[in-house]
């Protein structure tokens, strides 16, 4: 008995430190690269911290993991296996870049709003 003592808050500590990525239907806006608004986007965004993921009418993009030299200075950033640029503006904001097409796209999650 003693010793159910210490694995049950052993296994809360342990569930408690997981972490699960949760998808956010987040509304985006389409752009050039100077910033002139070509359209709307919505896509499902999933958080993983280091990385992130975008899954959009059936395709899906992984940004890569995420670095910068200096967060308080610079974006975290990676390229992404299609070539494009991913960003991680905030908690809340991601971006993926298209140079090549003067595109870019910024979705702004809502902060409650998961995937069931």
């Amino acid at each position: 008995m003693r010793g159910m003592i210490y694995v049950v808050p052993m296994m809360v500590l342990l569930s408690a430190c997981s972490h699960k990525p949760y998808g956010r239907l987040c509304p985006g806006e389409v752009s050039t690269l100077s910033g002139q608004v070509t359209g709307q986007s919505q896509a499902w965004v999933f958080d993983e911290i280091q990385r992130f993921t975008v899954t959009d009418h059936g395709t899906t993009m992984q940004s890569g993991y995420l670095h910068s030299a200096n967060r308080s200075l610079y974006i975290p950033s990676a390229t992404t296996s299609e070539g494009f640029l991913a960003q991680r503006l905030s908690t809340d904001r991601f971006r993926i870049i298209d140079p090549g097409h003067d595109a870019m796209v910024t979705w702004t999650c809502p902060v409650f709003a998961t995937a069931p």
